[in-house]
């Protein structure tokens, strides 16, 4: 079983009750003020081997909020690059509409300082205190600025929003991927479910995937992904975790699919179980079709909707 070091996943109360010390920090910082090797959910060392492999990277001075460590930049010959991890609201004791109102500019402003907008913004991630509670009310402010910015009309990023406290005590924090083209050789594409409708067609703003392509390879984001059923939004198999994670899982492979990915291309995979008895549930999923038992990264939070028990996200590179 794969463990994400860097997080700590739980309810506030449950960050709160260990000893610091002994925690693997939700910061997403370590304390000399770099970014750990895995962040946001992924791995820029990770990143650099599978879909830069062999190119000449030069890397930029970091971004700093508050003393840390909250963004890298880099570049090759085609492209400029930034990752951020860590992001947080400049005002932790807002109201958390305001805070997921703030996060937003917050990484704009980050993106602006590395040479970049939102516009260049591929895949996002945003961890949620106590997301079932409020979703809706982050949606309406994501989309918001969304609006603001003409998102919907340049580049809808592949995104995850997921239930999660973190050591700071925000309502939120953020994480992104960014890439900025130097010529026509790199792009990125949205890619649409060939079993599920846009996420746009409820309101939640983000696109099932997003695909970079490079003169030598491409890289395919899925977001966060869980049951829905067909051409709709509603819940699918409602408290069956077997059917759950099956219905996902046809839904991420179609995405595969229709990119001409398979399984063996994926290169980074996280799952989000409702509840740890679950994993057994995931692990015979696995077994059946002859995949590794650490195919995936595991951990226990809140999906975005109560009736939801299991997600999934990953990458594929070909």
């Amino acid at each position: 079983m794969k463990i994400l070091s860097e997080f700590l996943w739980g309810t506030f109360d449950d960050v709160s009750a260990r000893v610091r010390s002994d925690v693997p920090s939700f910061r997403l910082v370590n304390e000399a003020g770099g970014l750990p090797m895995a962040t946001c959910g992924f791995s820029l060392g990770g990143f650099i081997e599978t879909a830069l492999p062999g190119r000449a990277v030069s890397m930029k001075p970091p971004l700093i909020r508050a003393d840390r460590c909250v963004g890298t930049v880099w570049e090759d010959d085609v492209a400029t690059y930034c990752c951020l991890a860590g992001v947080l609201p400049p005002d932790l004791n807002a109201p958390r509409g305001a805070q997921a109102a703030a996060i937003f500019p917050e990484m704009e402003s980050l993106l602006a300082e590395a040479g970049m907008t939102f516009a260049h913004v591929v895949r996002t991630w945003l961890y949620i205190d106590r997301v079932c509670e409020w979703y809706g009310e982050f949606n309406a402010a994501r989309s918001a600025f969304f609006e603001s910015r003409n998102v919907f009309n340049t580049f809808l990023p592949a995104s995850t929003g997921i239930g999660s406290a973190n050591l700071d005590g925000a309502a939120i924090t953020a994480g992104a991927i960014a890439v900025k083209p130097k010529d026509a050789s790199v792009r990125a594409e949205i890619v649409e479910s060939p079993l599920q409708a846009p996420a746009m067609a409820y309101r939640s703003s983000f696109s099932r995937a997003a695909e970079i392509f490079w003169p030598d390879r491409r890289l395919l984001f899925v977001s966060g992904t869980a049951s829905i059923e067909p051409n709709s939004h509603e819940v699918a198999f409602v408290g069956d975790i077997e059917k759950q994670i099956d219905c996902t899982m046809k839904a991420v492979y179609a995405i595969l699919e229709s990119r001409g990915y398979g399984w063996a291309d994926v290169s980074r995979a996280i799952v989000y179980l409702k509840e740890p008895s679950f994993r057994a549930a995931w692990q015979a999923w696995l077994a059946a079709r002859g995949l590794p038992g650490d195919f995936a990264a595991e951990t226990v939070c809140d999906v975005c909707r109560d009736e939801w028990l299991f997600e999934i996200e990953l990458d594929a590179v070909r």
